[in-house]
C-alpha cells in the first residue's frame, strides 16, 4: 500500500509596484493633504488587484490596508518593512498598519485629520465617492461574463471596482 500525497495549492505572493498602478490610486491623489507623499507610495499587489500604500508625513500619522487574508496581510507587512513613512509596521487579521494607531471611536473629521486626507466637502468637485467595491459606494460595475476578446477565466477588474483601504479607514 502506497502513501498518498495530498497536494495544495501555492498561496500567491503580494508584490510591489510603482504607486500609479493601483487602482485607488487617482482617488487618493485628489484625497491627499499632502499629494507629495505619493512619491513614496507602493502599490501593494495580490492577485491582480493592487491597492495603494501610502507612507506617513507631516499632515499623514498612520495608514492602513486591508489585505483581505491574515496571509496576505504578513506578507505587505514584510514587504514594506524598511521603506520610508511605513515605520511601526504591524497586522492584525487582514489588516496592516503603519505610522501611529488611530484613536479609537474617532469621529469622521479626526480620521480624515489623522490619514492626512482632505475633508469631501473641501474638495474643488464636492464630495468625493470611493471606488466602487468601498464597501458599496459608487456606481461603476464590473462586467461578468467576460468578453470574448478576454483570456478566459480572466475577470475584468476596473479601478472603480477595487476595494482598497479609505472605506476600512474612515468609520
Amino acid at each position: 500500500m502506497s502513501a498518498r500525497t495530498v497536494s495544495f495549492p501555492k498561496v500567491p505572493e503580494v508584490r510591489l509596484l510603482p504607486p500609479q498602478k493601483a487602482y485607488d490610486y487617482e482617488y487618493w491623489a485628489r484625497r491627499l493633504i499632502q499629494p507629495e507623499l505619493l512619491l513614496g507610495a507602493v502599490a501593494v499587489a495580490i492577485f491582480q488587484a493592487p491597492l495603494l500604500a501610502v507612507p506617513t508625513g507631516a499632515a499623514r500619522q498612520g495608514g492602513q490596508l486591508h489585505m483581505g487574508a491574515e496571509v496576505f496581510a504578513q506578507q505587505a507587512a514584510l514587504a514594506l518593512e524598511g521603506l520610508p513613512g511605513f515605520e511601526q509596521l504591524s497586522y492584525s487579521g487582514p489588516i496592516v498598519e503603519w505610522g501611529d494607531k488611530r484613536p479609537a471611536h474617532c469621529r469622521p473629521d479626526q480620521c480624515h485629520q489623522f490619514y492626512g486626507l482632505r475633508d469631501p466637502a473641501e474638495e474643488p468637485t464636492g464630495h468625493t465617492w470611493p471606488p466602487a467595491g468601498h464597501r458599496g459606494h459608487g456606481s461603476g460595475t464590473g462586467r461578468w461574463p467576460p468578453a470574448p476578446e478576454q483570456p478566459p477565466g480572466w475577470i475584468p477588474l476596473l479601478r472603480e471596482t477595487v476595494p482598497a483601504v479609505a472605506a476600512t479607514a474612515l468609520p
